[in-house]
């Protein structure tokens, strides 16, 4: 039996590389023995034949979907969609953008198949392209058609609506309204229109829009309203309440804009008030009564719970409290005697009390204890008292001794002599360091 070709003399023999020479064998080109080297029968056929078998070789080649789009001229979408029916030889998962992708590997035979169908289908996109680009274009075409015929029956209509210097000056200030917005200017008479709100402007501002004037057109149209309508929007009032009556009670007939009355409208309707109008400053007069008498019960009743809580916080308070007397009860101690053990805040709290009774200190279980501790708190009261005193005494030596002046001037309310106090003492004397300043005067 011949012996196997090892890898170096295949690659030698047929010229391939070691990944071409692995495909070869999984593919069933070259046959490889089971001591790892190669039938050299399944090598000489080969090579007899290299052309065949670079041609089949090359067939069996593994593409990724990037691959093989660019060997038919395709994106890689493309090729996605068109592969879906293609079984991949290969399926390989790779951890990459921190997530798993899954690369799959075609046979590139398999995918030399499909270059028929990657041209159709790039023909057949190619057409649909023109024919939604024509189908764009024709509707692009009917919608300019269609706004320039809505642009000329909105420029006739404005033209016939327009009002003139003896118009409305209501319908007078509502053109100026629309006409400031849609040119984007504010005249200076005009600058309280841009604050108003009426439906009737956004329906004259939206045919504004749409008969698509130029800027100069709308100038010269405003222009030609600004006299009237800055005599006119003088004459506007704004909502008060001194009428009685809210601007939603006015008929919608009556002339405003907006939230704002017509003036002479206005004067014309309190000369002779109509019955609507003394009916609804009546209902507006008791819905006032009825919201401040509501109101006034909400102060009362807050007003109340506020007493009520501070007399509750007050009883609990004096209820969280024991007298010395029954401190005394119970611990069997005299009461003077319990007066004097007093905590710091010098009262007997409940709390405390009750963890006196659970843990209960040696010195509050007999008088001779009790009266021992008392001794010991005086002492120490003594000791902090004398303590304080020396403290007080040697910083008024050290302010003496720093500022040259006898010890006696310096006040018993003299603060620690820092470094930082000394040397501002220094530079501006406190008024018992200052010189001609009797000791008593000091004292006093």
């Amino acid at each position: 039996m011949a012996r196997g070709l090892g890898l170096k003399k295949v690659r030698e023999e047929l010229g391939l590389a070691v990944w071409e020479v692995e495909l070869a064998v999984e593919t069933g080109l070259l046959r490889r023995l089971p001591d790892r080297t190669f039938d050299p029968v399944s090598v000489n056929a080969a090579k007899a034949d290299a052309e065949r078998f670079q041609r089949l070789l090359a067939a069996e080649h593994r593409c990724n979907a990037t691959k093989a789009a660019l060997r038919l001229g395709i994106s890689p979408q493309r090729f996605t969609c068109l592969a879906e029916r293609l079984a991949p030889v290969a399926v390989d998962e790779i951890q990459k953008y921190g997530r798993t992708l899954t690369i799959r590997y075609y046979r590139a035979a398999d995918v030399d198949a499909l270059a028929d169908l990657a041209r159709a289908d790039t023909e057949l996109r190619a057409a649909a392209r023109t024919l939604s680009r024509s189908e764009a274009a024709r509707k692009a075409a009917a919608t300019r058609k269609l706004n320039r015929e809505a642009a000329v029956a909105a420029r006739a209509l404005l033209q016939r609506a327009m009002p003139g210097h003896d118009g409305d000056p209501i319908q007078v200030l509502v053109w100026a309204a629309a006409l400031m917005e849609a040119s984007g200017t504010r005249p200076g008479p005009l600058r309280r229109l841009a604050c108003l709100h009426d439906p009737r402007i956004t329906e004259l501002l939206a045919t504004l829009r749409t008969a698509r004037l130029s800027r100069p057109e709308l100038d010269a149209m405003l222009g030609s309203l600004l006299p009237l309508a800055s005599e006119a929007v003088t004459l506007l009032t704004a909502p008060t309440d001194a009428l009685g009556v809210p601007v939603d009670a006015f008929p919608a007939d009556f002339p405003r804009l907006g939230d704002h009355l017509f003036a002479p409208a206005l004067r014309e309707l309190l000369s002779s008030p109509p019955a609507w109008f003394l009916h609804a400053r009546a209902d507006e007069e008791l819905r006032r009564a009825a919201q401040a008498a509501a109101s006034r019960a909400v102060a009362d009743a807050s007003r109340r719970h506020r007493a009520e809580q501070a007399a509750v916080d007050a009883a609990s308070r004096a209820a969280s409290r024991l007298s010395d007397a029954s401190v005394a009860e119970l611990f069997s101690l005299p009461v003077d005697v319990i007066r004097q053990l007093r905590p710091g805040n010098g009262r007997w709290s409940a709390q405390h009390v009750a963890g006196l009774l659970r843990n209960p200190p040696p010195w509050l279980r007999s008088e001779s204890v009790a009266l021992a501790e008392v001794e010991r708190r005086r002492r120490k009261a003594q000791t902090r008292v004398e303590r304080r005193a020396q403290r007080q005494l040697s910083w008024r030596r050290r302010w003496a001794e720093a500022l040259g002046i006898p010890l006696e001037r310096v006040p018993q309310s003299a603060g620690r002599p820092t470094p930082q106090a000394i040397s501002a003492a220094r530079d501006r004397p406190p008024p018992w360091a200052q010189p001609g300043r009797s000791v008593n005067r000091v004292e006093g």
